[in-house]
């Protein structure tokens, strides 16, 4: 009989998180433990691993290490800031909607075959029962302030303001753009890529010369099918060129001007800005629209992060790369 009653009383215990780990972040008035944060550690190692191929083998350089921590943090402070602001405006979740969420932990749990596998889920997701739970009810803060905060953006993005947005927020690129990886998706040899950096600080110079024909360069160099298939060139968002370093210097760039040479993770880039279509506006303005309130969102969330105080404990700084899995508990 003991046989049975030890792993079901090791089951309970697992499941209702009696030994929660220590503090590792304070966010406002919020406390993260370190199985929290263990969870964003992985979650970022997991997406190294499907956009770079990285494996539990791969030695991460300090650095490396660094930002991965760095953007952990990032993502932990993000949660509890919108814990915060919705405790602040009065978005609570209502009784359906935590009965709905203990709903759907039961199904999914019958999903995977039981309370067992459900535990082998927890560890292969670095996540314990509790940290399951806060997750899934951060999804519906998350949508609860989003809605609010677009309802009040929605007023204020008047056909007037949300014309200034666009022309402010959007421009038209052409590039050249010289690949550094091959055709099997490999980064080429240092010797090659030398070779193509050569070139692309040539093809530059050559650009930035009085009456050069750029489309012309394009059409000869370029080895990009994107911009192939988009000879009079893409319209980019700054939200969505913010983190992609061969856009994101353009929207500092004047009209019809060039720049570079600039890096990116498949290959170097020159870029020339041009006017967007006088009709780009119109044809689009739902889209833009949907733009301009995700942007007013991330942007009010940024500006309450900044203005909120955050503080790491002395066992954040001993978590890393190789023992995060050993806080998870």
């Amino acid at each position: 009989m003991k046989k049975v009653l030890i792993p079901c009383l090791v089951l309970c215990l697992v499941l209702c998180g009696c030994s929660p780990s220590p503090t590792a972040i304070t966010v406002g008035t919020q406390k993260v433990d370190l199985a929290t944060y263990a969870f964003y550690i992985h979650y970022n190692l997991m997406n190294l691993s499907t956009e770079y191929g990285y494996t539990s083998d791969t030695l991460y350089s300090d650095e490396m290490t660094s930002q991965i921590k760095e953007d952990a943090l990032d993502q932990t402070v993000t949660a509890q800031i919108i814990r915060l602001k919705c405790e602040e405006l009065g978005l609570s979740l209502d009784d359906e909607e935590l009965q709905s969420l203990e709903d759907d932990k039961k199904e999914f749990i019958e999903s995977l075959g039981g309370k067992y596998a459900y535990l082998d889920f927890l560890r292969e997701s670095a996540l314990t029962d509790r940290s399951y739970d806060a997750f899934q009810e951060d999804s519906l803060y998350y949508d609860k302030l989003y809605e609010y905060l677009c309802a009040e953006a929605t007023e204020y993005y008047t056909d007037e303001n949300l014309r200034q947005f666009f022309s402010e927020n959007y421009i038209n690129v052409k590039y050249i753009r010289l690949s550094i990886v091959d055709e099997n998706g490999n980064t080429i040899s240092e010797i090659d890529k030398a070779a193509k950096l050569t070139l692309a600080n040539t093809l530059l110079t050559q650009a930035l010369q009085e009456g050069s024909d750029f489309d012309a360069l394009i059409a000869q160099y370029n080895d990009d099918a994107v911009m192939e298939m988009n000879p009079q060139g893409l319209v980019v968002g700054i939200a969505e060129a913010q983190d992609i370093p061969y856009l994101s210097p353009a929207f500092s760039l004047e009209e019809n001007q060039i720049g570079g040479v600039y890096s990116g993770p498949d290959g170097y880039y020159i870029v020339q800005r041009t006017a967007v279509s006088a009709s780009y506006f119109e044809e689009n303005r739902d889209m833009i629209l949907q733009n301009a309130l995700d942007w007013y969102f991330s942007q009010t969330l940024e500006t309450w992060k900044s203005e909120t105080t955050v503080s790491t404990t002395s066992a954040y700084k001993k978590i890393n790369l190789d023992n995060y899995m050993d806080y998870v508990k």
